[in-house]
């Protein structure tokens, strides 16, 4: 019985923690550093790489815009922000 009750408290932990890394965040694209491949949201800045994923009507960094709206899934691994999805926003 102390067995189990072990291994559910190892899964319930490893689930919650999986989880708290990641987070959205939606707002206006500040300002953009194409050569960085980052923008800035809400005052953060967050990096993209080859593996983030631009939906509805985004297809690449190229094109992300001052001023547009975007909804931003993202990991932060303790010293920066990667973004995992940008979408845009209605």
């Amino acid at each position: 019985m102390l067995k189990r009750l072990a291994l559910l408290a190892a899964a319930l932990l490893l689930t919650f923690s999986t989880a708290a890394h990641a987070n959205d965040l939606e707002g206006e694209i500040e300002s953009l550093d194409r050569e960085a491949r980052t923008l800035t949201v809400q005052g953060i800045v967050f990096h993209t790489d080859d593996d983030t994923d631009y939906d509805d009507g985004l297809s690449s960094f190229d094109d992300l815009e001052e001023g547009q709206r975007v909804e931003i899934d993202f990991d932060y691994d303790g010293e920066r922000h990667l973004a995992k999805e940008i979408e845009l926003e209605d």
